[in-house]
């Protein structure tokens, strides 16, 4: 039954009118081939010619597959979920999860932005008043309405996370870190820029949680996102030398370090929307406690099969290849010793 379901599904276009292009390409292309060579040389040898030449064929491709990792290519690296921590990472399964600082006891980015001197930091998430306002954001707008947007502007940059201070200042934060003011326990804080993947995939984990009540993504907010583990990347700033070193040090990597990761969210207070108003800004419920998403991270098997098709095929290659030269061989001898006959 599975399988008359399966050709009752089956359509016209794309399914059967793209088997037929496959298929037509396939004869008149490989048939082509091996027609004119087992007219020239016969049956069999021109089988055996052409199917040594497929297999050399399907080595160079299944080799460019294996370089770029596409093709008939394995299971792309995902983050697994490792365990939900709620409040407390010191009682976190993960020995490792439990040397990161509670977020409480680090300064918060606001701080860390009024207390540098970097401009873009203090433009994008630093103190906010009528001065700092463009004019287009104030034009027709009454002396309430401005106070109203100052007030919503400094109530967001407050509420900016160390992660979103990353991606617009990473210098902000190192800074902070070589001081002493932040300190990691050894985790690496993730930019929302390099967290994205980790982010979506946190995201997908609390929705399908059955120990929790999430049921959107507006229901929480993200908040920071760290990892640890893995082999090592580029140091900061690097130049020519380290990117050619990095290369290098990780193809002499032969073992993958396990890499693990963490993002953090919180549970937002429930603001009815306003039709005809954009969606209001999340608040973080601060009663409510910090969700740690424990992840590691599986490399997959990108490569795998590209390797597997590559590695059989020059196996067949190389045994029709040496087959063929074996029966030159004998030809060979046997036109020797029909001539030393004739002679």
């Amino acid at each position: 039954m599975e399988a008359l379901d399966l050709i009752a599904g089956l359509g016209w276009d794309p399914e059967i009118r793209g088997f037929m292009a496959v298929f037509a390409g396939v004869v008149v292309l490989m048939g082509s081939v091996w027609l004119l060579l087992a007219l020239n040389t016969g049956t069999r040898l021109g089988t055996l010619v052409a199917v040594t030449g497929f297999f050399g064929w399907m080595v160079i491709m299944a080799l460019v597959w294996w370089i770029y990792g596409i093709g008939w290519a394995g299971s792309a690296p995902t983050w697994q979920l490792r365990e939900i921590n709620v409040g407390d990472l010191d009682e976190a399964a993960l020995e490792q999860a439990t040397t990161l600082p509670d977020a409480s006891e680090m300064p918060s980015a606001f701080n860390l932005v009024l207390d540098s001197a970097d401009p873009v930091a203090q433009a994008e998430f630093g103190l906010v008043t009528r001065d700092t306002l463009t004019p287009d954001q104030i034009e027709g707008l009454s002396a309430e309405e401005i106070e109203a947007l100052v007030a919503d502007e400094l109530a967001r940059n407050r509420a900016t996370t160390l992660s979103e201070l990353a991606a617009v200042s990473p210098g902000v934060i190192a800074g902070a870190e070589a001081s002493g003011r932040l300190n990691f326990g050894g985790w690496t804080l993730l930019s929302t820029a390099a967290a994205g993947e980790a982010q979506a995939s946190a995201v997908a984990m609390l929705l399908e949680s059955p120990d929790l009540t999430f049921t959107a993504q507006e229901d929480f907010k993200l908040l920071d996102a760290y990892t640890v583990g893995g082999k090592r990347g580029l140091p900061d700033d690097p130049n020519r030398l380290d990117r050619i070193w990095t290369q290098i040090r990780t193809a002499l990597t032969i073992t993958h370090p396990t890499r693990y990761g963490i993002v953090q969210v919180q549970e937002v207070i429930d603001q009815p929307l306003v039709p005809g108003q954009p969606p209001p800004r999340p608040v973080l419920d601060e009663s409510k406690p910090v969700i740690s998403v424990i992840m590691v991270r599986d490399l997959g098997d990108l490569r795998l099969k590209p390797a597997l098709v590559t590695l059989g095929s020059l196996c067949i290659f190389a045994a029709l290849c040496l087959f063929l030269h074996e029966r030159d061989k004998l030809a060979w001898r046997q036109r020797e010793a029909g001539a030393r006959v004739d002679a």
